[in-house]
């Protein structure tokens, strides 16, 4: 079997499609995986370490942009057309599988019309433009939220949940059950991060927080700081000049788990991604959604989550660091506060969305 997955850009997009090729390659060693992306995106930099082979297309999003750049955007379309034809025709993929956005439009209007099976991933409760398309087409959607159905009424969704890579997944499985231990001792590890592109907005608001807290605090704190390549400087000159004494800081960081494992506490933004691999470890978290995001879909994310009691959630806004600084103070004179989200994120199952995900794609095989 050869099956397509398109689309990336970022890892929240990317980081899904990458769980269910594992899980493919685990279930199927015969089955020949091929990805299409752009040279851009975080795929052209993951796909060494994957061991995937790579075609890339030349597409712009067109969202929210000025109309002289959705014009480009569709000059682009119609080249990246003619490239994905081809690479179809050497390719012959028996299913293409989506993973949202713009990147995957292409390749999987292409599909459809050459009449080869299908789907695409849905990772926000609210579906974007792309994904609207694509369902109104006739494709499959893979959805991480029951809300996205009420989105997409007259269309084929079927809720998975959002795939996690299998190390993750592994882990959670294993670790899970662990006792919590945020009660039982006196210093509190806080990991930062902004997703695969980091958040400048979020790392400032962070460092002006840390430089406000109280003595005992800052000789009780473990810092582990993702910061997207951009801001990577600026924030390790704030720590090395700071009282904290334990950080580490870096800008990109594929072996995440091991960062989720050494912290009991989470600052970051509300991706789809992010979300599904907190819920599935348990992991306490404060959620500051990206203001910007299409439609405000990180915000409707964090909703679900934070009005069951499972995160904290603010807004990115002149007054985060004031309110982060607030947070933190309070969750580290009263480590109850984060032993009640673990707990509360326990009514969520633990599901192997990837498993799903595959077991559906190879029973297409079984269907040609």
């Amino acid at each position: 079997m050869n099956l397509i997955i398109a689309g990336g850009g970022t890892g929240g997009h990317l980081f899904p499609g990458i769980a269910v090729y594992e899980k493919l390659k685990g279930l199927d060693e015969d089955i020949k995986v091929y990805f299409i992306g752009t040279e851009k995106g975080i795929e052209n930099k993951l796909k060494d370490r994957y061991g995937f082979e790579l075609f890339t297309i030349n597409v712009r999003g067109f969202s929210g942009k000025s109309l002289m750049n959705k014009l480009k955007s569709l000059m682009g379309l119609f080249k990246a057309v003619k490239k994905v034809s081809s690479i179809y025709t050497d390719v012959k993929p028996d299913y293409v599988l989506g993973l949202g956005g713009y990147i995957s439009l292409v390749p999987l209007i292409t599909a459809k019309l050459k009449k080869i099976e299908c789907g695409v991933m849905e990772q926000n409760a609210i579906p974007g433009l792309s994904n609207k398309i694509l369902a109104f087409l006739g494709i499959t959607v893979f959805a991480s939220f029951e809300e996205t159905k009420k989105n997409l009424r007259f269309s084929k969704v079927i809720t998975t949940g959002n795939p996690v890579r299998e190390r993750i997944f592994k882990f959670a499985v294993t670790e899970s059950a662990r006792k919590s231990e945020f009660t039982n001792k006196k210093n509190l590890s806080v990991f930062v991060f902004g997703g695969s592109q980091g958040a400048s907005s979020l790392n400032q608001a962070v460092v002006d927080m840390m430089s406000l807290l109280d003595e005992e605090i800052l000789n009780n704190i473990t810092v582990y700081h993702q910061t997207g390549e951009r801001d990577v400087k600026n924030v390790q000159n704030f720590y090395a000049g700071s009282k904290i004494n334990k950080y580490d800081v870096f800008s990109f960081a594929d072996d995440i788990e091991h960062y989720y494992l050494c912290s009991d506490i989470v600052i970051c933004r509300a991706g789809a991604g992010t979300l599904s691999e907190l819920v599935l470890l348990r992991k306490p978290a404060i959620l500051v959604p990206y203001p910007f995001a299409a439609k405000n879909h990180q915000e409707e994310n964090a909703s679900a989550f934070f009005n069951k009691g499972c995160f904290g959630m603010l807004k990115d806004d002149a007054n985060l660091s004031k309110n982060l600084l607030q947070t933190m103070h309070k969750i580290f004179y009263n480590r109850d506060l984060l032993k009640q989200m673990h707990e509360n994120l326990k009514m969520f199952a633990v599901k192997d969305s990837a498993l799903e995900i595959a077991g559906i794609i190879l029973n297409q095989k079984n269907k040609i």
